[in-house]
């Protein structure tokens, strides 16, 4: 124990030394665990919108009144005909193409069916998805209070009033989902990437030439130089979740020693991958390139921005041999749901054996490169 713990000063003071790593270790995961949240939003705050009317009348006008007026909607007003319209949405001038058709009055009187056609510009799909979302809200509300006002029953829909209830994010605040995931990103990175270019530098510059020569066993290098890192990113998590209290105003719901208990597992998984990346790349350039490619299949494929429900089945097959997903889907049923150990004992059964396997495979690699 003596050795280990002799190892892991040396990693601590090797650490603090080097202002680049410090800096790369604590203030650059905490910047970004900051300030991303800020800009990473899912609401959809401006639409650009113009409207062809070929009815001209007093409700269609009213309809175009009602867009102005949301909060949701930039309105440019009449295009004189589609053709100019297309255009603007091809220069990104419009988002939106909302055209009213020749006897609209009448057909909404005569409580008959007209088609309002509504043109989205889908280069972005999310954009484009929820844009329609809030077309249709304009629309459904404007039919409702048409048909309050008149008396008259428009459609059977004008006598449904829905309420909304939004269990564990009952405000449907974005940063209630995309800040407990940047702090997945960042233990991640910490994990994965730091471990991997402290190795590979000690390859470079052939210090750990002079350690395999020791009588050092290769186990005890191996935890002598994977628990800083560990201890380091256990640390930079639990201030994540002070700052997410404090500035995002966001709470566990769960148990915090349940959390940090499977932090400290997912942590193992990365320190250990990181450690097999530096037992195969023979430079910085070669880890930090495994690592990026690993890292973006890792959070395209976590939950984070898409559900995993929504991928094909050999995606979600895939995903088996990603350790973010699992610790995402922990992350969100602990802070935000309150889940128990009972919830997430299968996320923490996979995690564990990640932990094992890509431990005993770094060991073994790096046994092997040295011999």
């Amino acid at each position: 124990m003596r050795t280990i713990f002799i190892l892991i000063k040396k990693e601590f003071l090797q650490v603090f030394r080097s202002p680049l790593l410090l800096s790369i270790l604590i203030v650059a995961p905490l910047a970004q665990f900051i300030l991303f949240p800020f800009t990473a939003d899912y609401e959809i705050k401006v639409l650009e919108i113009a409207f062809i009317d070929n009815d001209h009348s007093s409700t269609s006008r009213n309809i175009i009144n009602d867009f102005a007026a949301s909060k949701h909607f930039v309105s440019h007003g009449l295009i004189d005909s589609k053709k100019i319209a297309d255009y603007m949405m091809k220069k990104d001038e419009i988002d939106f193409i909302v055209e009213l058709p020749a006897g609209l009055e009448k057909s909404i009187m005569n409580q008959e069916q007209c088609n309002i056609a509504v043109t989205a510009n889908a280069i972005n799909s999310v954009k484009a998805g929820i844009g329609i979302g809030y077309v249709q809200a304009v629309l459904g509300n404007f039919m409702s209070n048409m048909a309050e006002n008149s008396g008259a029953i428009t459609t059977d829909l004008s006598q449904i009033v829905t309420t909304n209830i939004y269990w564990y994010n009952e405000q449907m605040n974005y940063k209630n989902i995309i800040v407990p995931g940047i702090l997945v990103i960042l233990v991640t990175l910490i994990g994965a990437y730091v471990t991997a270019l402290n190795l590979v530098r000690e390859k470079e510059i052939g210090t750990i030439e002079q350690i395999n020569v020791t009588p050092i066993k290769k186990w005890q290098f191996l935890l002598g130089k994977t628990i800083p890192f560990w201890i380091l990113g256990m640390m930079e998590f639990m201030v994540g979740l002070v700052l997410m209290y404090f500035i995002f105003h966001i709470s566990v719901q769960g148990s915090v020693i349940l959390l940090l208990g499977v932090t400290a597992i997912y942590l193992f998984v990365m320190v250990g991958l990181g450690f097999f990346i530096s037992s195969i790349s023979e430079n910085q350039l070669q880890a930090m390139f495994i690592v990026f490619f690993l890292f973006i299949v890792f959070v395209l494929l976590s939950g984070l921005f898409t559900p995993t429900e929504g991928m094909p089945s050999w995606a979600l097959h895939l995903n088996y041999l990603n350790p973010m997903s699992f610790f995402m889907d922990v992350i969100k049923q602990i802070i935000l749901k309150g889940s128990t150990i009972h919830d997430i004992q299968k996320q923490i059964i996979i995690l564990s054996v990640m932990a094992v396997v890509l431990n005993t495979a770094a060991l073994i690699f790096y046994r092997d490169r040295v011999k």
